[in-house]
C-alpha cells in the first residue's frame, strides 16, 4: 500500500482544493478559483507556521501553547480568506471552518485507504505538535493500571497473612530458640569410664596398638565393649577391652 500514498495524497488535496473552491464561490468571494485558494493555503501556512514558531519562544504553559497552535492557522487562514479572496468576514471564517473539517475528513479517508491504525498515525501526527507527552503519560498510567491488575490477580494469601502481627512475632521467637538448641550431631570425646552412656550410639576408638574401629556400641560386658561393625560380610560383633582403648568417641 505504500506506493498508493502519494496518488491517495494528491487526490485528497485536490478534492479538498476543490470543494473549498465550490464553497467560496457560493459564499460570494470574489477570488474563489482553486488557483486563489491553494495561494491562499500557502501564505496561510508560512504565517501561521511563523507564528507558532514566534509562540513558542514566549508561551511558557503547555495547554496554551497547544491550544494556540490548533487555532493559530484556523485565525491566519481567515484572515487570508478575507484579504486574498476578498470574502467578507463570515464568508472567510466559515469557509476557513469548512476547509479544515473537509481536509480532516480526507486525511481520515487517506489513512484508513492506506490500511495503517487510525489512532497511531494520529498519536504520530499529535507528537508533532507537543502532544506526545501527554499521550505517553496516559498510556504509561494505562500500563500501570495493568501491571497492577496484573500483579492484584497473582497474589496469594497464606496462613501466616492472616495471623495478627504478635502472633508472628512470637512464631519467630520460637523459630530462631529451635535454631539455636539444635546442635549438629559430631564425634565426642569421652572418657573409658562413662562408655555406658554411649550404649546404642556409633562410637570411635583408637586402641593403644594404633588401629581405629569405628561401629555401633550395643553393650558394656565383663569389661568389654561389645561394638557391631557392618562390613560386606555382614554384621559383625568385636570385644574390644576397655583397658586396651586409648581414646573413646561418640557420635551425637
Amino acid at each position: 500500500m505504500e506506493m498508493f500514498t502519494i496518488p491517495l495524497i494528491i487526490v485528497a488535496f485536490a478534492a479538498t482544493l476543490w470543494i473549498t473552491s465550490f464553497f467560496a464561490r457560493l459564499m460570494s468571494a470574489k477570488k474563489p478559483d482553486m488557483v486563489w485558494i491553494f495561494v491562499a493555503w500557502l501564505l496561510g501556512a508560512m504565517l501561521s507556521i511563523g507564528v507558532i514558531i514566534s509562540l513558542s519562544l514566549f508561551v511558557v504553559d503547555k495547554k496554551i501553547l497547544v491550544t494556540l497552535t490548533y487555532l493559530t492557522p484556523l485565525i491566519v487562514l481567515t484572515i487570508t480568506y478575507r484579504l486574498l479572496n476578498k470574502m467578507d468576514w463570515i464568508a472567510a471564517i466559515t469557509t476557513s471552518i469548512t476547509a479544515f473539517s473537509i481536509g480532516i475528513i480526507a486525511a481520515v479517508i487517506v489513512i484508513i485507504s492506506l490500511g495503517k491504525p487510525l489512532d497511531k498515525t494520529i498519536i504520530n501526527l499529535a507528537s508533532e505538535v507537543g502532544l506526545v507527552e501527554e499521550i505517553n503519560s496516559a498510556e504509561s498510567l494505562a500500563d500501570m493500571s495493568e501491571t497492577e491488575d496484573e500483579a492484584y490477580e497473582a497474589v496469594t494469601l497464606t496462613d501466616q497473612d492472616l495471623l495478627r502481627p504478635q502472633v508472628i512475632a512470637a512464631l519467630e521467637k520460637k523459630k530462631i530458640r529451635e535454631k539455636k538448641s539444635y546442635i549438629e550431631p559430631k564425634f565426642q570425646v569421652i572418657s573409658v569410664r562413662r562408655a555406658s552412656g554411649a550404649v546404642g550410639y556409633k562410637i570411635r576408638l583408637a586402641k593403644k596398638n594404633g588401629k581405629v574401629l569405628e561401629g555401633i556400641l550395643s553393650k558394656i560386658s565383663g569389661g568389654q565393649l561389645i561394638v557391631k561393625q557392618n562390613l560386606q560380610g555382614g554384621m559383625v560383633t568385636m570385644p574390644i577391652t576397655l583397658g586396651s582403648v586409648r581414646k573413646l568417641e561418640v557420635y551425637r
